[in-house]
């Protein structure tokens, strides 16, 4: 056997075993939306020093392309987490510029205006997303998660990372 045949032998077994580990992920809990045959898959929630990290998908049941806008900055922010034991409030990250720490930070038209995430899902699709908020203090060990056109995501533990 050759030395190219090996590596590239070696070299699919690896990409197939990333794909399925990455496709065989499961997600936290699930909720379904207001928007036509959406659903928000809640992927991680992650504490890493000072910083929670928290990752969802949003799967497109459907055949037709739909909008989802997830608003992040402002006081319209409707994507945030909430300490509900110290009733603290969590809103994304932003830079020094005022740009979200997300997967995306374009303005959404929500009425007022916000920073967020605002995308187009084909029919069947899948489309991945994060954000960056501060974490709370050791103690919390969970938290409710909201995003927009959704019910609420109640005690979700928090993994360290």
């Amino acid at each position: 056997m050759s030395l190219k045949c090996l590596f590239g032998g070696l070299t699919a077994s690896i990409l197939l075993f990333v794909s399925v580990s990455v496709a065989g992920a499961q997600p936290i809990a699930t909720g379904y939306t207001n928007w036509d045959d959406i659903t928000i898959d809640l992927m991680a929630v992650e504490r890493s020093g000072n910083v929670l990290t928290i990752g969802w998908a949003v799967r497109n049941e459907g055949d037709e392309t739909q909008n989802v806008r997830f608003s992040l900055t402002r006081d319209i922010a409707g994507t945030f987490a909430v300490d509900q034991e110290n009733g603290t409030k969590y809103f994304v990250l932003t830079d020094e510029a005022g740009v979200c720490l997300a997967s995306e930070c374009v303005f959404v038209d929500v009425g007022v205006g916000s920073e967020g995430i605002d995308e187009n899902i084909d029919g069947g699709r899948t489309k991945r997303f994060w954000m960056k908020l501060p974490a709370p203090p050791p103690a919390v060990t969970n938290l409710a998660i909201f995003f927009n056109e959704t019910q609420p995501f109640e005690d979700v533990p928090i993994t360290e990372k």
